[in-house]
């Protein structure tokens, strides 16, 4: 491994500690709810995708149907979503009026933690930096579908 691909690895394996392990300076969901990320990535998927399928779902998440099924179960029995009939035998997946509250409450905690992140920056280098992370997650993103 190079240096660039260690020092990218190191900040990494801090930021995911920092972030998703020590839920003390940064609480998920601004203390709401416990950090699973496939909950969460699954609640922002539903919230941007409403009256989605589970097989969109575990396309989104690049998970078996079974896999996403449980975690539906999972959010459907903490109140974050709701399930109604769709077209055919599809099921129709939407935030609940707790799960919009806490899917919020995410989105507010992960800005605020980025903000966190970019004040280690010089002011000049923030849009830089994040525009460059923005490149590679589209990147990244962009193959999965190929």
């Amino acid at each position: 491994m190079s240096k660039p691909e260690e020092d990218l690895l190191a900040g990494i394996r801090v930021l995911l500690r920092i972030f998703t392990v020590d839920e003390t300076r940064f609480p998920p969901a601004e203390g709401r709810i416990k950090y699973n990320a496939i909950d969460f990535q699954a609640l922002y998927f539903i919230a941007e995708n409403s009256d989605c399928s589970g097989a969109a779902l575990a396309g989104f998440l690049g998970v078996p149907a079974t896999t996403a099924q449980s975690v539906i179960e999972r959010l459907i029995h903490r109140g974050y979503v709701a399930r109604r009939s769709g077209t055919g035998r599809a099921i129709a997946l939407s935030l609940s009026k707790e799960g919009q509250s806490v899917c919020a409450a995410i989105r507010r905690q992960d800005i605020s933690n980025c903000g966190t992140m970019l004040g280690a920056l010089p002011e000049d280098e923030r849009s830089d930096f994040a525009e460059k992370i923005r490149l590679i997650a589209q990147a990244l993103e962009s193959a999965e579908t190929e």
